[in-house]
This record gives structure tokens, sequence and C-alpha cells, in this order.
């Protein structure tokens, strides 16, 4: 499959560091194996037939030259200049935009700007210095990114200017009669631009909202969804489906409760089945289940992730459905959430709380004693959680300390012995699975998330780092194994699906980073294999460069993003991999 090459030659192909190379040479470099050569060789034709990269006479493969005219992205910099990110690579890069050839294009514009030779430049060849000689002028705005800003209102002289939140727009705007909308100084305001900035002159708007006095938790937080503008409340359509799913899946409980059966489902109901999350979580959309096997099933485990089937309330096409792709996720900010999905189905019939019976779709997958895939299933059934734990909880109780485990309880604190001995085989099981994981290459990266802390009035008080129980791996190596289940099921019957894949890093990626463990005292070959950067982040795990250290790793790498291409994911060292979990909120 050409796809699972192709982004990776065209980010190794507008490396600065790059120079022309045959095809295999770039095969050497890139690593690719002898029995993917003439894949590799397919994805670099599709490429050149696309005109995205120049296979040569000379057998030499680079990227095409930059034209008279690039079409990109526009980020503007505080400082007044900017860079066009063009749709297509080049040889040349992002296009660097002067102070006074940006004219009123802001950051997230999509734009056409004009290649000019910069003076004093000379043009040819490829690389720095190329890159140096050339310059641009925006000559047409193709596309708006945004139109409503929020800002803090001052007056300056006789003159009431909105200084701009964020860094879309770095100098204050000019509105005319605030007094309109009953704003005073100081307010926190929402903004349309009705003449945009240029080099030498402010741009001009008008007020729209007042959200209040501005430094105010709540009203930064309106000011946030107001910029970003993000989704508020559910259309009245959206609302009256999500009600009527509500009674619909009410009368479909109370059927099957009365027949004593499911149709199309499987009644897990007698299943021990239980969910792990954050204390102050609002929606429960993964459950785990473990049954130990005996030694004459082989001994080992079947793993149990089940995924509330929210699919089943939200038909293709409905008025929920596109809401949802309008939304895309739950958005969370400080002490508020705008949820994808309205709260009867997120918080309720779609919630896989404890003690009711909810709808989940099912991957099972059974592992030997090392924690190797034995044998995996699939199916959708109706389960009801036994136990509600927090991570903290869940820790406890493994350890041994229920007194500790009381402290983290959200729910009755009923310990049964049928709910420790789960957990226990959870955590051999899941450890024995990291084991397996780790040597074949996973990467792991200890960079705990840092919890702000809120008074009542939702002004930050303090900071404290996220606990490192293990309970977060638990249920992290749980839904990792589903979520290649899932995309190796898709893979065998050949269903096309939105993979979530992280590129290897490729010659260059990482020369950063090693000049950066060099200033801490460790050491990293130039283009590291996947077993060096693993010996690295475990050499440094534990002391006090370790956080500096795993999180310049993470920058040397490119993000994981979405794609349909078969790329793998790297940090994870798996080929084959999809997102299963998270229907509710993403």
């Amino acid at each position: 499959m050409p796809s699972r090459f192709r982004s990776r030659l065209l980010r190794h192909l507008g490396h600065d560091a790059y120079t022309p190379q045959t095809v295999r040479q770039l095969a050497e470099d890139l690593g690719v194996a002898k029995e993917d050569l003439d894949v590799f060789r397919e994805a670099i034709e599709e490429l050149a037939a696309d005109g995205q990269v120049i296979a040569g006479d000379d057998n030499l493969v680079r990227l095409p030259p930059i034209g008279r005219e690039v079409i990109g992205l526009f980020k503007k910099n505080p400082r007044g200049f900017g860079f066009v990110i063009p749709k297509d690579a080049n040889t040349h890069g992002d296009l660097f935009i002067p102070p006074d050839a940006t004219g009123d294009a802001m950051t997230g514009d999509t734009v056409r700007a004009a290649v000019q030779r910069a003076r004093g430049g000379r043009s040819g060849g490829s690389g720095a210095g190329n890159r140096a000689a050339l310059v641009g002028a925006i000559v047409e705005i193709l596309k708006r990114g945004q139109h409503e800003f929020s800002g803090e209102l001052r007056k300056r002289g006789s003159q009431w200017l909105v200084f701009p939140d964020g860094k879309a727009m770095r100098d204050p705007v000019v509105v005319r009669d605030p007094g309109a909308k009953n704003a005073v100084e100081g307010d926190k305001v929402v903004f349309e631009i009705l003449v945009r900035p240029e080099a030498n002159m402010l741009g001009e708007g008008v007020i729209t909202r007042v959200l209040g006095k501005s430094g105010e938790p709540d009203v930064e937080t309106a000011a946030v969804i107001a910029t970003y503008n993000l989704a508020g409340e559910f259309p009245e359509d959206c609302l009256e489906q999500a009600r009527e799913a509500g009674q619909r899946y009410e009368r479909e409980v109370e059927e099957a409760n009365h027949k004593g059966t499911w149709p199309n489902r499987e009644d897990l109901r007698g299943t021990y089945i239980i969910t792990i999350d954050p204390p102050d979580a609002k929606d429960f959309d993964d459950a785990i289940s473990l049954e130990r096997l005996t030694k004459y099933d082989g001994g080992g485990w079947k793993l149990g992730v089940h995924i509330a089937d929210v699919a089943h309330f939200i038909p293709p096409g409905s008025a929920l459905d596109e809401e949802a792709y309008e939304r895309g996720n739950s958005t969370y900010l400080p002490r508020h959430v705008i949820p994808m999905l309205p709260e009867t189905l997120s918080n309720g019939i779609c919630s896989l709380q404890e003690g009711v019976a909810r709808y989940v779709k099912s991957a099972w997958m059974e592992y030997d004693p090392d924690g190797r895939v034995r044998a995996t299933g699939f199916s959708q059934g109706v389960i009801q959680s036994a136990k509600r734990l927090t991570y903290l909880e869940a820790q406890a109780l493994i350890d041994g300390n229920k007194e500790e485990a009381k402290k983290h309880a959200k729910t009755e604190p009923n310990y049964t012995d049928q709910l420790m001995e789960a957990l226990r085989q959870c955590n051999l099981c899941s450890r024995a699975i990291q084991g397996r994981r780790m040597k074949q290459g996973q990467i792991r990266l200890d960079l705990h998330q840092v919890e702000l802390i809120f008074d009542d009035t939702g002004r930050v008080v303090d900071a404290q780092p996220e606990d490192d129980a293990f309970t977060h791996t638990l249920i992290e190596m749980f839904m990792v194994e589903a979520n290649e289940a899932v995309a190796r099921l898709f893979e065998r019957l050949k269903v096309p699906l939105l993979r979530r894949v992280h590129p290897e890093p490729i010659p260059g990626d990482m020369d950063q980073l090693r000049e950066f463990v060099v200033v801490a005292g460790y050491k990293l070959p130039k283009n590291p294999s996947r077993e060096e950067l693993q010996a690295l982040l475990e050499s440094t795990r534990g002391t006090p460069a370790a956080r500096a250290v795993h999180f310049a790793a993470l920058r040397s790498m490119t993000k994981a993003e979405y794609s349909p291409a078969l790329i793998g994911h790297f940090s994870l060292a798996s080929e084959p991999y999809a997102h299963f979990p998270s229907p509710i909120r993403g």
C-alpha cells in the first residue's frame, strides 16, 4: 500500500538537511524493508505523477521548486512579519512575508502569495541559503480564518480601543460607539472586524456583546468560547432527538426485561464489569472485565473492553449526527464542559454508570501468561457495571489498602472479594501486556500533566502534578490493545477506516534532541534506532533530568494524527492502529 510511505517521503524531502538522493538511498535512509521496496517505488511514482515530487533523469528524487505563486495558510508573528505554509510542499518550504507585504491578512487565513526574490538574493539551488533568498507578498485572501474576536475595552485619550486576546491580532482595534452596548472601560467584549488592520493602520471593529468585567474567571471562559466560536446550546431538533432516544431506550429495556432476551445483543449483565476513571468524570464511556483462564485453557486471561454504543442512539445523517460532526469533540474548560452530545445521552443513557443496564460494543482479547494475544472476538451487548472506581481508589485496592481507597471513593466503598481479585488480575494482565509492548519497542514518556486547583470563584489557587498511579497505565494498556484488535479486524475484512497514525522519525528529526541530551550529560547516536531511544528514556527515568529529556524527545517526534493511510504508530510500536474508545466525547 503506497500510501503508508507518502507522508514520510514528503516530510523527509522537505527537511532542511535533505540533499537529492536516489530511490535506493532514500529507502536506506528511511529503513524500508526489502520486501517493501516495490511498494516504496510505487509511492514515489504516485507522488511524481501528482506533481508532488520530481524524479529526474539523474535518478535523484526532490521536491518541486517553488513556483511564482504559493497558496497556503498564513501565520503572523507578533512582530508583524509572517509565513505562508504551502498547501503543496516544495524545495523552499514556508514562504517569508515581510511586515509591509502582509496586507490585512491574519493568522489562520488561507492566502495566495506572489513569490519575489529578496534584495541581494540569488536564485537556484535548495536548502537554507535559497530559503533566505526568497520572500513573498500576499496578493489575495482566499478564505478568512476568523471573523469574531474577544478583548478588553480601554480608552486612550478620546479614542476607544479593544485590546484583543490571544495572538491572532497584535494591535488594538478602534471601536466607535461602545455605549451602544453599554460597555465601559475594563469590560471584556466580543467584537467583529469591519476594517482589517494593515501595516501602519489600526483595524476598526464593532462591539457585538459585552461579557462582563475583564479578569473574572467566568468572563474569561466566556471570552475563550467566543474567540474560538465554540458551540453553545444544542438546537431544539437535537434535544428532541435525544429525548426520543431516551424514551425509546426505556421501552427497549422494559420489553427486554419482560421477555428475558435482548434482540441482537449478548446479555453481559452477569459478567463482572467495572469502570476506572478520574474522580471528576461526568461520563463513563469504557468499562473492563477480566477472566483468569485455567491451565486447561492455556492459562492467561480473557480481557473484555466494553465501549458505550453511542451509534445505536444516533442514526447517520440525523440532526444529532450532523451537530456532533460540527462540534467534533467535547471541549473542557475550567469548571465548564461543552459536550459533543446532549447530556441526556452523554451523562445519561450512553454513560456506563454503576448498577444500570447500558448498551455496549465489546472487544474480547485472550492472552497467554506473557501477555501475547492468542485470540480476539467482538460483540454487541448489554452490561451492568458492578463498580465505579477512581484511579487512586483502584490503585489503593491493588496495594491492599482499603482505608486509603475509601479516601478516593466517589460511590459507596463496598469492596468485595470479587472486586479485589478482579483488580489483582487486571494488575497482573496489564503488566504482562506492558512488558510485551516494551519488548516490541513502545516508547514510554513520563510526562505527567499538571492539575490546577480552583477556589469557589474559579480562580487558580494551586497547581499539582497528576498522580502517577499505575492504574492509569493499566487502563491505557487495555484500551491500546482494544484499539489494535479493532484495527486488525478492519484490515482483515478490508474495510476502509480512519487510523490513528504516528510516523517514524526521519533522518534529522532527532538532531536537536541529540544536542540537548549532551548538555544534560547523556548521549544519543545520529539517527538513533527505536532501541537506542528507549535506552535513553529509561536511563533518565527517575532522575532530575527526566522531564526535560522526555519532553525534548516528545518535541523531536511528529504529532500523531488521523489518516486513512496504513503508516503505523511509531511510539506505540503498532502497525494497525485506530481509535475504538471515547465515542461520547469525540
